[in-house]
């Protein structure tokens, strides 16, 4: 479990077992086995009944938690919603060095969240260094590859299962079909495809699957503005383009993604539930 949020801590006598979704005004609270509870405001994330997420349970309403009990933290319970990762970028390094460190870094985070990677296949540039780093950590690793690429052996080797498939489109498809979000590196004009592929199935409504730009020194700021100036001009839904999430950083990306996957709602925001600030308030149950 992924936790970032405000805590409180109760007595053991205190402590009661249920699974039953229960409100206090805007905040809902969320606690496990141990003496740890989490409080969730209403307006950032909403839950529905009985949910569980692995060890963490809903409670109900039956005890009352005292200002003395509230600690002031930086984080919050978010549950690991993404077992499935599609990256799409290039088949080659690029010439920016941090481009490959920021792949290398990004398979290594893949592998410590247990999420398993789905790529285009092949074992060369960009996609090769994130395929290699999370298959050599004993990461779970699946390779879609057009047959005509493969036959030519155009990307050499491909890390874990591979797949042919018809067509670049067919990768896609398949792709989307067994992932819960999509992670974006530099590339080219493949690369683009892909994506704006994936923009077009979002605006037919054929997926709505968070999809993360990584935004390795600035690489995809003309794209991003583009993808703003699109919803200004009125040709891309608000709610399409709040599928594209950007991060410099590979953990905060992941983070971020985590969120979207898990509250797709239009009141969640990932800036709130990243940084809630002072928690002040005396709760009854």
């Amino acid at each position: 479990m992924y936790f970032r949020a405000m805590s409180l801590t109760i007595p053991e006598s205190q402590y009661v077992m249920s699974s039953v979704d229960c409100s206090i005004g805007e905040y809902v609270l969320v606690w496990n086995e141990s003496t740890f509870l989490y409080v969730f405001r209403l307006v950032i994330i909403t839950f529905p009944s009985m949910v569980q997420f692995q060890s963490l349970y809903i409670s109900n309403c039956g005890r009352s938690v005292s200002h003395s009990h509230i600690m002031e933290g930086t984080s919050r319970a978010l549950p690991n919603t993404i077992r499935f990762v599609g990256l799409l970028g290039s088949h080659a390094l690029g010439s920016n060095p941090k481009f490959m460190a920021t792949a290398v870094d990004l398979g290594r985070e893949l592998v410590r969240r247990k999420i398993r990677l789905t790529y285009g296949g092949g074992n060369v540039g960009l996609q090769g260094a994130v395929a290699s780093t999370v298959y050599n950590n004993g990461g779970r690793v699946r390779g879609f590859i057009p047959g005509y690429i493969a036959t030519r052996g155009v990307y050499g080797p491909t890390y874990g299962a591979e797949y042919t498939v018809s067509s670049n489109y067919y990768k896609y498809f398949e792709m989307n079909h067994i992932v819960e979000a999509f992670i974006v590196l530099p590339g080219g004009i493949n690369t683009m495809e892909g994506l704006f592929t994936l923009i077009s199935w979002a605006s037919e409504g054929l997926h709505s699957k968070p999809i993360g730009l990584l935004n390795i020194d600035g690489y995809f700021n003309n794209l991003i503005k583009f993808l703003d100036d699109e919803v200004r001009q009125n040709f891309m839904a608000l709610n399409q383009r709040k599928l594209f999430i950007s991060s410099f950083f590979v953990d905060e990306l992941l983070d971020k993604l985590e969120f979207a996957n898990a509250f797709p709602g239009p009141g969640a925001s990932y800036e709130e539930f990243a940084n809630p600030g002072r928690l002040d308030l005396e709760l009854h149950l």
